[in-house]
């Protein structure tokens, strides 16, 4: 990974928890800036103002240069930039409305954060301040009837480019492997999306709803786990499911299908033998979790020791607040269930 993105995760990611769950992957402590951005406890309110949310996106007025020297204001487009840089954000209607971070990341959960029981665990900047996320969680995490130990969030994000809505879910952390689950896997989970528009305002009632669903517990996420424990699977059926997602057509091109053959033989290995989803191999769980950790870890520029770890962060966290991952793990379901009801081999 390059120095300039490690750099960036260093320094604009804050992380909490760390004593229980680890340093996140990226962590170098040279790149740290003066303050750390990692906590063994919970992350403080203030250093996430002081250290991430220390400045306001702005709404500047967009203008030509004419050939006599004047200029001319184009009418109903302003420019969102960012009040520190300059930087540009997006090109806007002139009622665009600008969700600044500190006010809907942090006050409009602040209420919440009164619970003795909830704390924030991060908070940072994605593409470089186009966008924020903050989650909001217990300091204990929970385990499942099947062993697995999850980290239950509460997600809140926003953006000034536009890429993602303001948005506020519950998701669900899986502790061993860093994996994250969108809680509507459950059917318990709710998710509450605000565009940048003047009626983002008045629909405050939406965001409570959704603070109260996720304070008054996680069995929905621990249900579900356990229900996929409880399905097994043989040798078999997760051959089955392999060559169903990643499917060789007959007449594949040899470069194609080398690809393909590679990817099955990554999840094989990752079935087989990587600890984070052995535990629950010759389940539907210990499937679904390997599928998971594929596409979260290992697919396309995700690795680790790429140059574009950065991007990786930004996609899989972008991936989890549009529900793009939420669509993935409900097509990989739907294809485990199938061919876990069929007990006919080959």
């Amino acid at each position: 990974m390059s120095r300039e993105n490690k750099q960036w995760l260093n320094r604009q990611i804050l992380v909490g928890f760390t004593e229980q769950n680890g340093r996140p992957w990226w962590f170098d402590e040279g790149l740290q800036a003066q303050e750390s951005t990692t906590y063994s406890g919970p992350v403080p309110r203030q250093d996430v103002l002081d250290q991430v949310f220390n400045w306001d996106a702005e709404k500047l007025p967009i203008s030509v240069n004419n050939p006599d020297g004047t200029q001319t204001t184009i009418a109903n487009k302003v420019a969102i930039v960012h009040g520190g840089t300059g930087h540009v954000f997006k090109i806007a209607e002139k009622g665009y409305v600008i969700h600044q971070y500190r006010d809907w990341l942090l006050s409009r959960v602040s209420d919440i954060l009164d619970n003795d029981e909830l704390h924030i665990g991060s908070a940072g900047l994605l593409r470089r301040g186009a966008g924020a996320f903050v989650t909001i969680e217990r300091p204990e995490n929970v385990t499942s009837r099947s062993g697995m130990e999850l980290r239950p969030r509460l997600l809140a994000a926003s953006s000034h480019d536009s890429k993602i809505a303001t948005t506020y879910k519950m998701v669900s952390t899986v502790v061993v492997c860093d994996n994250t689950l969108d809680m509507a896997l459950s059917e318990a989970g709710h998710a509450y999306r605000a565009r940048h528009t003047p009626n983002s305002l008045a629909r405050l009632n939406d965001i409570r709803e959704t603070l109260e669903i996720f304070i008054a517990g996680t069995e929905g996420i621990l249900h579900f786990v356990d229900s996929l424990a409880d399905i097994s699977l043989t040798e078999n059926q997760w051959e089955q499911i392999v060559e169903r997602i990643v499917s060789i057509p007959d007449n594949a091109l040899p470069r194609v299908r080398a690809r393909l053959e590679n990817k099955q033989k990554v999840l094989n290995d990752l079935w087989a033998h990587d600890p984070r989803c052995t535990p629950w191999r010759g389940s539907a769980l210990g499937a679904f979790q390997t599928l998971n950790t594929y596409r979260i870890h290992l697919s396309g520029s995700s690795k680790i020791d790429s140059n574009t770890s950065e991007k990786r962060f930004d996609r899989n966290m972008g991936n989890i607040i549009s529900s793009r991952a939420l669509k993935f793990d409900r097509d990989v379901l739907a294809v485990i269930n199938t061919i876990a009801k069929n007990q006919t081999t080959r």
